[in-house]
């Protein structure tokens, strides 16, 4: 890949804050684009005085917006950031690649979607030199708003795929649930879970709890109470790819979590927490893996792991392919972004 000399990139995205999603996210970013140079548009409000102290201001005026992947369409928060963004690099055009859209449909406690929130994005994304989203949901809600955008994936998914053999009988299990999820009752969602993890132990499974974000501690430890296991926190997130490599399958809430479950075609159950979970398993053609967090009961996360570890070599066929196809579609674009 060659280098892209002399670039300078404004990247807007969570990175930096703990959550191992966002942080797969710009790694992916930066892989795509070396020897660019990358400077991070300001988030919070003293991030915003220190850029306007220290120059960085100055030197986003020489830099192309590059908006990261994650759910970042369709909230007001990030309107507002988006649009200071192509205030700041209007000479050099804004970008979006692999973004998600927040579903009107969901209403979180912090998801700033309301009042009509998604239809004031549709002049802001008109000014982008190109944009794409991560699955079919989100080129749908664009499309109801004039925006018309291709299917890309999400940029995660052009990280490494690991070298991990699978180990029989080992189940990876995430839950963390963000700001809000289906049901509003995340310790329903672990009970449930608990009860499931009984039965498949009982059953000769194995398990390890795998943390993308530190919140997910509280409940990941809490639904494997009952079953030794141990705890990892993935240093970043090829290391969380990894771990997820290594298991026969994967209970899953967190999105990326799936993703990089999907880069070793490792079989999973999403529990859908949000709708962007159904966003990305509609990307790889995975709807089957989806069980949302309101319709959630032990003996459907056990029924679904059996049928998974039934139908694995099935599963890890499609999933690769699916993979592969997006990849492509992913390298592309970001190689003409290079250019």
């Amino acid at each position: 890949m060659p280098e892209v000399t002399g670039a300078r990139v404004a990247y807007l995205g969570w990175h930096g804050r703990g959550n191992l999603g966002d942080d797969a996210i710009y790694d992916a970013v930066r892989s795509q684009l070396p020897g660019a140079a990358f400077a991070d548009l300001p988030r919070l409000p003293y991030e915003m005085f220190r850029a306007a102290a220290t120059g960085l201001n100055r030197s986003l005026r020489h830099s192309t917006q590059l908006v990261g992947g994650g759910t970042l369409v369709g909230r007001r928060h990030w309107r507002r950031l988006v649009t200071r963004g192509v205030a700041l690099t209007r000479d050099h055009g804004s970008y979006a690649v692999g973004v998600g859209v927040e579903d009107p449909a969901f209403v979180g406690r912090r998801s700033g979607s309301g009042k009509g929130e998604l239809k004031r994005w549709s002049p802001i994304l008109s000014e982008f030199r190109a944009v794409s989203v991560r699955g079919p949901r989100s080129a749908e809600l664009l499309s109801d708003i004039g925006v018309d955008v291709t299917v890309s994936g999400d940029p995660a998914l052009l990280l490494p795929t690991p070298d991990v053999a699978p180990e029989d009988g080992l189940i990876g299990v995430n839950l963390g649930f963000g700001d809000d999820l289906w049901g509003h009752n995340p310790a329903g969602v672990v009970e449930e879970m608990a009860c499931a993890i009984r039965e498949l132990s009982s059953q000769g499974y194995r398990f390890v709890g795998l943390l993308m974000n530190p919140a997910d501690r509280r409940w990941t430890e809490t639904a494997l109470r009952d079953v030794a296991a141990d705890l990892v926190h993935p240093a970043d997130a090829v290391a969380a790819a990894a771990e997820l490599a290594r298991c026969s399958v994967a209970i899953v809430s967190r999105l990326h979590a799936g993703i990089l479950a999907a880069l070793s075609a490792t079989p999973v159950i999403s529990l859908e927490y949000q709708p962007k979970c159904r966003d990305f398993a509609l990307s790889i053609d995975d709807e089957r893996s989806l069980i949302r967090t309101d319709k959630l009961s032990g003996g459907a996360v056990v029924d679904r792991v059996g049928g998974a570890v039934a139908d694995s070599a099935k599963i890890r066929t499609a999933t690769g392919a699916a993979v592969a196809r997006l990849r492509g579609r992913l390298q592309a674009e970001y190689a003409a972004l290079g250019r």
